[in-house]
């Protein structure tokens, strides 16, 4: 009763003193394992731009983000080489941290980067519609947060499970009927991870369906202002863009997906072999779209889940990052376990989940793989085991009495 009635004053004090004491464990953990990052090239041209107004993309930031790499002992990320690759508008998500020293602007963003990852989680529980205690749920997302491979992005300060977070948020709201807050979330991620916008368009058709407009309205403003602006305080900034990407990339060799990786276990035919895996998955969620405008809110939840899944296996350069789409699917079959055989279901989830992390974990051990270009084994196990469970149980989900669980 006495924690009840001052809630309001301990629950900000405690949130503070666990954010504080987050930023201090990173700001050790940044020391200890000074391995690849990801956030450095990104705060340098930040901290370029506001001081003297180069240009991200200019030879003079990469030249400057390449020699605090070597003054702080960090490596480049393999995909950007130390280059600042992204669209110029996301360049104002960094400009606040540009204003600290590095070593505290990282610790801050490795708090954000668990952060995300853990409540990425969370909302994937929730889209899978599982029934969990909040405790439960907790100590399932942290003990996901703090397994192999996701504590590696944390410790590269990677910027991309804010991104993904983003999406998963915006497919919460829109199945809560909150077209304006999914847009923005949309048009804010669409640089970052252009896949997303396969996930916009599903959204909005469903939400078009319904007479609710307001999500393809504020997508559509949304990038329309941000092109705009960009346009006016970073002149010629697109030819600039691209140059960077090349100089980055040169060639198409970063193409990595599960799918392809899949398909050079056959080295003869390697290249057809996955561009057929590619052509008929996708064929498969289109298919799958159809009658998409008509769906029910139980109907519409598995066929995200179910496109969440499929994308996850078109990770573009096999980061880890993309098995944040996985999960909602891998819990809708916990759900289905869960219903069918009770304890013994849990026992069976759990034991598989152990056996995955232990193995995951072993997997890194054995490699030591500090760069963002995982294993074959960690990137695509999940993603399948979330495709296929999700068809195996498509009558439980589509057509049984039971009714799926709100969330």
């Amino acid at each position: 009763m006495f924690l009840k009635k001052y809630a309001q004053y301990w629950v900000p004090l405690f949130l503070l003193t666990l954010a504080a004491g987050l930023v201090l464990l990173n700001l050790q953990l940044s020391e200890q394992f000074p391995y690849q990052d990801d956030f450095l090239s990104r705060w340098s041209a930040a901290r370029g731009w506001m001081r003297d107004g180069t240009s991200p993309y200019s030879e003079k930031a990469y030249s400057d983000a390449l020699a605090l790499y070597d003054e702080l002992g960090f490596t480049p990320p393999t995909f950007s080489q130390g280059r600042f690759i992204d669209l110029v508008w996301y360049i104002y998500l960094y400009i606040p941290f540009s204003f600290l020293p590095y070593r505290i602007a990282r610790a801050i963003w490795m708090t954000l980067t668990a952060l995300s990852i853990f409540f990425s989680l969370w909302i994937g529980f929730e889209l899978a519609g599982v029934q969990l205690r909040v405790l439960e749920k907790c100590l399932l997302a942290l003990l996901i947060t703090c397994s192999y491979p996701f504590f590696k992005l944390i410790l590269s300060a990677s910027v991309l499970p804010l991104f993904f977070l983003a999406v998963l948020a915006a497919c919460k709201y829109t199945l809560a009927r909150r077209g304006t807050a999914a847009g923005v979330l949309l048009f804010l991620c669409l640089g970052i991870l252009p896949i997303s916008f396969v996930i916009a368009v599903f959204l909005m058709i469903w939400l078009n369906s319904r007479k609710q407009t307001d999500i393809l309205t504020v997508f559509l403003v949304g990038l329309v202002f941000l092109v705009l602006t960009s346009l006016i305080l970073f002149p010629g900034w697109i030819p600039a863009w691209f140059s960077s990407f090349i100089a980055a990339q040169p060639k198409l060799d970063w193409l990595d997906t599960p799918l392809m990786r899949l398909g050079a276990f056959f080295p003869g035919a390697a290249v057809p072999l996955a561009v057929g895996l590619h052509v008929s998955l996708f064929f498969m969620m289109l298919v799958e779209w159809y009658g998409l405008a008509q769906c029910d809110d139980r109907r519409i939840r598995w066929k995200l889940l179910l496109t969440l899944s499929l994308l996850s296996l078109f990770n573009p350069a096999g980061s880890p990052v993309y098995l944040l789409f996985a999960w909602p699917g891998v819990m809708f079959f916990y759900g289905f376990l869960h219903e069918k055989w009770k304890i013994a279901g849990k026992i069976i989830f759990w034991t598989a989940l152990l056996a995955f992390l232990y193995s995951s974990f072993k997997t890194f051990l054995n490699t030591q793989n500090w760069s963002s270009i995982e294993s074959t084994w960690v990137i695509s196990f999940l993603p399948w085991v979330a495709l296929l469970g999700l068809e195996w149980t498509r009558w439980w989900a589509l057509n049984s009495p039971r009714p799926l669980p709100d969330t």
